[in-house]
This record gives structure tokens, sequence and C-alpha cells, in this order.
């Protein structure tokens, strides 16, 4: 009687491994297809994209104004944009108490360019330096405040919450 002829380990172990590569390389394929090649979605380019801090995204320019105004001055960061219906602004005074609202302010903006945002609809947007003369009150109580109020987004997808800047009177030289 003939011995059946043994495959030695190493061919088995080799001819194995060899087909699981193979199983996995099938399914692995397809699955890159599907998945891997797609275009990345807003969040995911947000994630990749660096995210600056308010201040460096719309850095702020104040000027005392001949006539007792004060202009203020953004310059957004490349790729981010200030909304036209969020700037506001006020003035706060020691006096008032805590849930007093602080008095609006006269203001000017020139128009923006006119976009369809998907958090606010159709908007107008600055891209560029604004320039934001206020009026201010001649007789303003010592300690007294401007309060600014803005928002703006990077084109790529990240919104910045809404901010709130005060500026004392004193430290604009008016």
């Amino acid at each position: 009687m003939r011995r059946p002829r043994l495959v030695p380990r190493a061919l088995f172990r080799g001819a194995l491994l060899s087909a699981i590569g193979a199983c996995l390389l099938a399914v692995a394929l397809p699955t890159y297809a599907q998945f891997g090649s797609r275009a990345a979605s807003g969040l995911e380019q947000a994630d990749t994209r660096r995210v600056l801090p308010a201040e460096q995204a719309f850095p702020l320019e104040i000027t005392a104004l001949a006539n007792g105004g004060v202009r203020l001055t953004w310059t957004p960061a490349q790729d981010h944009y200030l909304y036209r219906h969020r700037f506001a602004f006020s003035l706060a005074s020691p006096a008032q108490t805590a849930s007093a609202e602080p008095a609006p302010l006269t203001f000017t903006l020139p128009d923006g360019k006119a976009m369809e945002d998907e958090f606010f609809g159709a908007i107008e947007a600055y891209f560029g330096s604004i320039a934001v003369d206020i009026t201010l009150p001649q007789a303003a109580p010592d300690g007294s405040e401007l309060v600014a109020h803005y928002q703006g987004c990077a084109s790529w997808g990240f919104c910045y919450p809404p901010q709130t800047l005060r500026i004392a009177l004193e430290t604009i030289g008016r």
C-alpha cells in the first residue's frame, strides 16, 4: 500500500496566507472604491482646515473720528466673511443696572456681497475690509463702553458664534 504524499507545513502555511490575503484584497478594493475615493463633505473639510481664533479671523482696527464718533474696521482673514445683518452697536454706561439694555447707537454700513448662506438664507456678506462709522453721544458718562456685536464664518463651512466686544471710550482717544 502506498502512503499518501504529505505537503510540507511551510508550503501549506504560505498557501493559506496567500488565500487569506487574496480574500482581504477582494473585499478591500470595492470598499475603497465605494467609500475611500469620495469627495469630502463640508464638515470633513472643516476638520482639515485650521480654525482661527475669532480675533485672528476678524481683526479689528479702532479709529477716533473728528466729529467725536468712532470708526471700527474689520479685515476678515482669507476665506472668511462677516454677516451684514449681525452688526449691532450700543453704548453701556457704568450707571446701568445689569438687567438694563445698553442704548443703541446710530451707524452706517456699506452694501455687502449678496449671497445665499446655508445658515441664514439670502444675506449680504463682507469678504474684504469693512469700515463702520458709529455716532457717539457728545456727553457719554465716564467709564462708558462701546459694545459691538458681530458674527462671521469661514467660507469652507465653519461659523463662529456671535461675538461681543466691549471697548472703553477712554481707550478710543476721542
